[in-house]
Parts: C-alpha cells; structure tokens; sequence
C-alpha cells in the first residue's frame, strides 16, 4: 500500500514538474536569437581585439600595456558585458529547448 502512494506521490510531482518546465520555456523567434548571438560575438572579438592590441603594441619590448587606462577600462567594461551575455546565452539556451 505504501508503494502504490509514493508511486502516486512521484508521478503527481513529475506532473508538477512537467507544468513548470512548459511555463519556463521561452518562445524566442530564430531571428531574435541570432541577433542575440551575433551581438555577443561581436562584443566577444572587441574585447579579443583589445586584448591583443595590449599584447602586441609593446611587442618589440617586454612591455605590456593591460595596466594602462586606455586598455584596462574598456577591457574591464568589456569583460563584463560579455560575461553577462554568454551566461544569458547560456541560460536562455536551457530556457528555451524547442519541442
């Protein structure tokens, strides 16, 4: 008798879960998440970009230039923006499984 209620118990809650995931689902457009993802690789090669630029603007010295205002700002600012993104790509690539 106890194995026929959890058994009840276990379906009811998968039921449950079941409704829940069908209420996370994004309905995204293809076109909206190929805008999303070309604008986070595009601030993916920016902050790439001057991160090379960095290196290389010293290269026939030892010197690196990341310490630098010009560079250190804007790969900071970069740097954060594009983690923010890629974690939202992350989750919305969850959040939106198509059926």
């Amino acid at each position: 008798m106890k194995k026929r209620l959890l058994l009840n118990t276990d379906l009811r809650f998968t039921v449950i879960q079941q409704r829940q995931k069908k209420w996370l689902r994004l309905r995204l457009s293809d076109k909206q998440i190929n805008a999303f993802l070309f604008v986070t690789q595009g601030v993916g090669v920016v902050f790439v970009g001057i991160f090379l630029a960095a290196y290389l603007a010293g290269l026939p010295s030892t010197a690196v230039f990341h310490s630098e205002a010009a560079f250190r700002i804007p790969l900071t600012i970069l740097g954060a923006v594009l983690l923010i993104m890629v974690l939202s790509a992350s989750v919305l690539a969850v959040l939106s499984k198509k059926d």
